[in-house]
């Protein structure tokens, strides 16, 4: 070859220009990909709803008792909640404060955050992405609607993998040996041992160790239409407006987008007593019911009157259920929610017009998402003495003088 200048001269050129080749082509797309795939931690932040958590950040090493709100968590953080406690974990974008998505944690659960990534760079394609284990208890899960960028949420259980893609509201819970997952509203993919189910709303699936999903499943089934107020109002709700003067504003109801939830708006201003609310009609015989419990998502605003009112019935949420009991006779069993709370023994903590089987109403946190969850309906009715028969209707309003809140995921779940 060194004989050979020619040769030699073209193998250089040879090389470097494949060299070249190479680079040109390696450069740009090693570039887009690392600009593509780059990610800034996204803000997590968690509530004390009721009762003890425990929060261990990787940093700290030891569990720190929640007080109220602890913020820009990072993944690794482990969660633990004792019997009947909960809390609410929320997480946002790095660079303002909407919401991607909410996880309510309920009592004997622990969980761990695994992930919280988010695009640096707004021509990525890839998505908002939320990922953390459930080794025991139950969560529930809201994707966030009304966000640019799609926003995934995967939950890794002992037994399975969970993603949800899709705005909704969905429920996991792990047990000994069992995964359980339902979805209330969206779609979510359950995956074990290289087999994958999809759920769309109002379907479930448990998945046992070592074993694939057991497919679709049924057996409990939300009685109530748009509860979820994805559809016009007018699908399946109507609307009511009372007051004590025609000359004060009659208060309002409308659907409107808070913390990333479709939820219905009461919202009222004025010096006289005025409630607003909606109420569907249902008229269902629940006698071959096995369960009936109602679940909710509430977010208090303002309300001006302490605890409920001088007779406890005029709360910044209020949700009645009209039902017949096997006499014949009709009943109404009352939930109140309130922020604004008082220890004056004459301020009452329940409706002390109304009868049994209504109890006190909930004192819950304001300005934050608060889910709740009923006692069996069945049972309790039963226990007051008037088992139910026919269930007539369910009704929302606020109930006051001043008064603001949100509702949203109202489902009636039955058992039969």
């Amino acid at each position: 070859m060194h004989n050979n200048p020619q040769r030699v001269a073209w193998t250089v050129l040879i090389v470097a220009f494949a060299l070249f080749l190479v680079l040109a082509l390696a450069l740009p797309f090693g570039m887009r990909t690392l600009l593509v795939n780059s990610t800034r931690g996204q803000r997590a932040n968690i509530a004390l709803g009721a009762g003890s958590v425990y929060v261990t950040r990787p940093s700290v090493g030891v569990p720190e008792a929640l007080f109220d709100t602890m913020e820009n968590l990072l993944p690794g953080v482990r969660f633990e909640t004792q019997n009947a406690s909960r809390a609410a974990l929320s997480f946002s974008p790095p660079d303002n404060r909407s919401i991607l998505g909410t996880v309510q944690l309920y009592g004997d659960t622990e969980a761990t955050l695994l992930e919280l990534n988010t695009p640096r760079f707004q021509f990525s394609e890839r998505t908002h992405r939320i990922s953390l284990s459930l080794t025991r208890g139950r969560l529930r899960a809201s994707v966030a609607l009304g966000v640019e960028r799609p926003v995934t949420m995967i939950v890794h259980t002992p037994q399975a993998k969970i993603m949800l893609e899709r705005p909704g509201s969905y429920s996991v819970e792990v047990r000994e040996n069992q995964s359980l997952v339902a979805v209330r509203a969206g779609s979510a993919s359950v995956s074990a041992q290289g087999k994958s189910t999809l759920l769309e709303p109002e379907e479930r699936t448990t998945v046992n160790t070592g074993s694939v999903p057991a497919g679709v499943l049924r057996g409990e089934r939300n009685l109530i239409e748009n509860g979820s107020f994805s559809a016009p109002l007018t699908d399946g709700w109507t609307t009511f407006q009372n007051r004590q003067r025609s000359d004060e504003s009659a208060g309002t109801v409308e659907v409107k987008v808070q913390q990333g939830r479709a939820a219905i708006h009461l919202n009222r201003r004025g010096l006289s007593w005025a409630e607003v609310g909606i109420r569907q009609e249902l008229g269902l015989d629940v006698r071959d019911f096995q369960e009936l419990r109602l679940h909710l998502a509430t977010w208090l605003t303002f309300q001006n009157l302490r605890n409920c009112g001088s007779l406890g019935s005029e709360c910044p949420l209020i949700v009645k259920v009209d039902y017949q009991d096997t006499a014949g006779n009709g009943h109404e069993w009352l939930q109140g929610f309130f922020y604004l709370g008082s220890d004056s023994s004459p301020i009452p903590l329940r409706c002390v017009t109304c009868g049994p089987p209504t109890g006190n109403h909930l004192q819950i946190p304001l300005g934050r998402w608060y889910l709740y969850d009923s006692p069996d309906l069945l049972s309790l009715f039963a226990t007051a003495g008037s088992p139910p028969a026919i269930i007539n209707s369910i009704s929302f309003y606020a109930s006051g003088h001043n008064f603001e809140s949100y509702l949203t995921d109202v489902e009636l779940q039955a058992v039969e």
